[in-house]
């Protein structure tokens, strides 16, 4: 009997669209609409010169779940209806729990703008329990210094949420996420809780899951439920995000940026947008 968890599949995340902006879209796809509770990831990843940067999400609403940005490299600006705005750098997380509902915006920075360079990044949603969909919203900026970053023999774990050997990361979700680095010829095992569902998405570099399976740039890899480990080998430089968490058993219904579980409360999300109860933003 293997000492590994079985690799449920593997793809590589296909290139899409959003408006003007490329990206990889790991899912939902056909045939993997979800790895609950997670229910979207977006890769980007571009390079830009001196005042080239014309990276813009106007304002926009979200209700029941959690819009989530892990930037790897370089920064971005947040401003929200709950009367934040903040930057967030290389290293960094936006984690919002939207609830009942907020409107926000995204775009470069102005600093960044002016320098250029590299923008590379997540954007996870995790899913909310009906139970709490309609909690109050918030928005926390987590720093790098505030991530709890384990490190060990060329390898660099920062965890974001959830629980990982004694730590717990800073985000206010049992959930777990975690940004990590591994150099060429360098190793780690992990344990999750077999309930757990489990996916790792591969942002740069090659490694070698549970010995025997080669996953490459812009895979994502689900595996089975079970109590076996996970060991990763890491063959070239590499970058991951890491998630896992119990599935959420209920109905789940989406449109655009509401996460309900049922139509009739997408079409009370759409009102309530309307008549303004999600706050304003201009």
């Amino acid at each position: 009997m293997s000492r590994y968890r079985k690799i449920q599949s593997i793809h590589i995340a296909p290139e899409t669209m959003m408006g003007p902006i490329k990206l990889r879209q790991a899912f939902p796809l056909q045939g993997m609409q979800q790895v609950n509770p997670f229910i979207l990831l977006h890769h980007f990843d571009n390079t830009f010169g001196p005042n080239e940067n014309d990276f813009n999400v106007p304002p926009h609403p979200h209700r029941g779940f959690s819009p989530i940005t892990f930037m790897f490299e370089g920064s971005i600006e947040h401003e929200d209806s709950l009367g934040n705005k903040k930057v967030i750098g290389d290293n960094e997380v936006q984690w919002i729990n939207a609830g009942r509902g907020l409107i926000h915006s995204e775009k470069a920075d102005k600093a960044f703008i002016e320098k250029g360079g590299r923008s590379q990044g997540i954007q996870l949603w995790i899913n909310t329990p009906k139970a709490h969909k309609m909690d109050a919203p918030s928005y926390q900026p987590i720093t790098k210094n505030e991530i709890v970053l384990i490190e060990k023999d060329g390898v660099e774990l920062r965890l974001v949420s959830g629980k990982y050997l004694d730590k717990k990361g800073p985000a206010h979700s049992d959930v777990f996420t975690a940004m990590l680095r591994m150099k060429p010829n360098c190793e780690e095992i992990f344990s999750f809780p077999a309930s757990n569902n489990i996916a790792f998405y591969v942002l740069e570099g090659e490694l070698k899951i549970n010995e025997t399976v080669t996953a490459k740039q812009h895979s994502l890899i689900a595996f089975e439920h079970g109590d076996e480990e996970i060991k990763l080998n890491a063959t070239a430089d590499a970058k991951l995000l890491l998630m896992a968490g119990d599935p959420i058993n209920e109905p789940l219904v989406t449109h655009g940026p509401f996460v309900m579980t049922s139509q009739t409360e997408i079409m009370e999300a759409m009102r309530d947008y309307q008549d303004g109860k999600m706050g304003f933003l201009y």
